[in-house]
């Protein structure tokens, strides 16, 4: 491509342009012709980005992305020939080989070697990356859609145990005709509504999942006419702290379910301590080798699995299990 210098001296050795002078349009014909010029590289980038590189790489159509590519090269030779000697020479008197006679193994060796190299490759790279990152976001969003698909369903999977437990032991208070049938109830529906209203939500306040905790509690020693030993201790501010909703309710079920519960010498204890960057719950419970509870048992895997999709490398879950008790401590970070 011509200099500035160039261009102002092709068109200044015409007198007449257009039926004016050469001053008069040498800006003109500055930009007219840079501009034409310009087209060229346009022509073989977007013909390598739109046309080559989908049946070069998606396709894999080598013989097709060739033939492709002879295509491009031939149209750049027309419209170069076309604008030198249809435009520029008659319009501006611009004659870019002053006065050599045309040939064609000259353009085909100019539009070659100068454009290919630079932007019909730009064209493939612009291409190839972009397709890695729409391929990368395509599998973030789809390893984030079963993600959020295996959530679901280890949601749908919590309680069932206890829910069935707590309905029988209901059913007997109204057998009897408890004064704690209605109260008791009253708890299982505030449960309910709680698992439904958290069901779709990823992260709920801090205070209302430990008043689901408490409300377990309440039940549990409601059908167990006050003989449940369960003692739960809340330390730190819970309040504007966020928490994945039913992550802790699945250690509080292990304990009651395997635990011995009415021993005043030895009750649960469940503790949850929320400091300014962790959340720490510690469920802790003598073990009930007399009435071992031997259905279930994916609540812990459950809540493991959960851990590792909600908190990757923010958790922490300690287990202690000796020949009496069993522990479960799990620290979270909850740090932005």
């Amino acid at each position: 491509m011509l200099l500035f210098s160039e261009i102002w001296k092709n068109v200044a050795d015409n007198t007449i342009v257009l039926g004016k002078k050469w001053y008069e349009h040498t800006i003109f014909s500055f930009c007219v012709i840079n501009g034409l010029y310009l087209i060229l590289p346009v022509i073989c980038f977007y013909g390598s980005y739109l046309k080559v590189s989908p049946v070069l790489m998606l396709d894999k159509k080598f013989l097709k992305a060739t033939a492709i590519t002879i295509l491009i090269l031939i149209v750049m030779v027309i419209f170069r020939y076309v604008i030198e000697y249809d435009v520029f020479l008659p319009v501006f008197g611009f004659d870019n080989y002053n006065g050599h006679q045309w040939k064609i193994a000259h353009y085909i060796q100019n539009v070659f070697f100068y454009y290919f190299p630079t932007y019909f490759v730009y064209g493939l790279m612009y291409f190839f990356v972009e397709n890695w990152y729409q391929s990368r976001r395509r599998q973030l969003e789809l390893k984030n859609a079963l993600a959020d698909a295996e959530l679901a369903l280890l949601r749908s999977q919590i309680s069932p145990h206890f829910l069935f437990n707590c309905i029988n032991d209901i059913y007997s208070l109204t057998y009897t005709k408890s004064k704690s049938a209605s109260v008791a109830l009253l708890k299982l529906a505030d449960i309910l509504r709680y698992m439904l209203m958290v069901g779709g939500k990823q992260f709920i306040e801090l205070q209302d999942e430990l008043e689901y905790l408490q409300n377990v509690v309440s039940l549990h020693q409601l059908t167990s006419k006050g003989s449940s030993q369960i003692e739960i201790n809340l330390e730190g501010d819970s309040k504007s702290r966020k928490i994945s909703p039913l992550i802790y309710i699945a250690f509080l079920e292990n304990a009651l379910k395997h635990g011995v519960l009415n021993d005043q010498e030895n009750p649960v204890i469940i503790t949850h301590i929320a400091a300014v960057a962790t959340l720490c719950l510690t469920v802790t419970n003598k073990k009930n080798y007399g009435h071992k509870d031997q259905t279930g048992g994916i609540g812990l895997m459950n809540v493991k699995r959960r851990l590792e999709l909600i908190y990757p490398l923010k958790h922490n879950l300690l287990i202690r299990d000796n020949t009496d008790y069993y522990q479960v401590r799990l620290i979270l970070d909850v740090t932005a």
